[in-house]
């Protein structure tokens, strides 16, 4: 292999932007170069081969029958070249990288919101969040830091706490009946049902004595940054954690309208391997989200029963 004379990306770019368009001319356009030179990169590749690879037509051109399995066999090599390229290039450009897996809500409700501010005091470490609220099988090991939401009582061992998860009543100024009352809200304004939590509301319910009333129920959602978008649109009442909910809060997009929250008996725990914890970075991302989270908590206090 290290003898064979191999075309330049460029050309094997060209190629397939050509298949694609069916035309030189468009894929001038896609490329950004001017035609000839489209013409000139087939010409080279077609001349480094030894044959042809496309066959004119009325319309245009399209791939003969060498061109045809050349491009299927090459067109997923030029691809996984590209991306490992650009992703080489993108380590190149940063000190050390972490990664993080999150519960979506946690994520675009708390996570991204704080990002910049560790950007800020930590120019040279790179975040890389995806959210699921699942972890795939084997993905353990390529995580630097793992965050999930579990019962207090299924968090495992390793796992440290990094907040409570309090629930907070939140609803849109617009729904609020006037006079506001406990009874009028719960007769007229709909709750949002947590799809994955179905008991949430049974367990508010309990807790605040009003096992006896008769609630509207209103939309499903599966993810709690949903069902916080749904209250922003006037859909209902939901609830929602209370570090998720305290940036809408303060800017009064939402409001907690009898001061109501319960504690869930959930929580955030964080895993991390005890060898990644040795990395400088990972330990400033860990020891982050230990401190901002618990300035967001002194920030928000809890609201209690009224």
């Amino acid at each position: 292999m290290m003898n064979v004379r191999l075309p330049s990306m460029r050309s094997l770019q060209t190629l397939i932007a050509v298949a694609q368009t069916g035309s030189f001319s468009e894929a001038a356009k896609v490329l950004h170069v001017s035609q000839s030179t489209v013409s000139k990169q087939i010409q080279q590749l077609e001349e480094g081969i030894g044959q042809p690879l496309f066959e004119r037509h009325a319309g245009g051109v399209r791939l003969n029958r060498v061109g045809e399995p050349y491009l299927t066999m090459i067109s997923a090599s030029v691809n996984d070249i590209a991306n490992a390229t650009a992703q080489a290039r993108q380590q190149s450009a940063r000190h050390e990288s972490v990664s993080l897996l999150v519960p979506p809500s946690f994520a675009s409700l708390w996570l991204i919101p704080q990002l910049p501010a560790f950007k800020s005091q930590h120019p040279d470490i790179s975040v890389v969040v995806s959210a699921t609220d699942y972890v795939p099988q084997g993905k353990e090991s390529e995580l630097d830091i793992l965050i999930r939401c579990q019962p207090h009582q299924q968090a495992g061992a390793q796992g440290a706490c990094l907040i409570y998860e309090h629930l907070s009543l939140v609803a849109s100024v617009t729904l609020l009946p006037e006079p506001l009352d406990r009874t009028a809200l719960l007769s007229e304004v709909p709750v949002l049902s947590h799809l994955t939590r179905p008991s949430l509301w049974e367990q508010f319910w309990q807790q605040f004595g009003l096992a006896d009333s008769n609630p509207q129920y209103g939309a499903g959602f599966e993810h709690f940054f949903m069902a916080l978008e749904g209250v922003k649109q006037g859909m209902g009442m939901a609830l929602i954690p209370t570090f998720m909910a305290s940036a809408a809060l303060s800017n009064d997009q939402i409001v907690n309208p009898l001061g109501l929250s319960i504690d869930s008996g959930y929580g955030y725990y964080l895993y991390s391997a005890r060898y990644k914890q040795r990395s400088p970075a990972v330990m400033h991302v860990i020891n982050w989200l230990c401190d901002a989270l618990k300035a967001d908590v002194a920030r928000h206090p809890i609201s209690k029963s009224v």
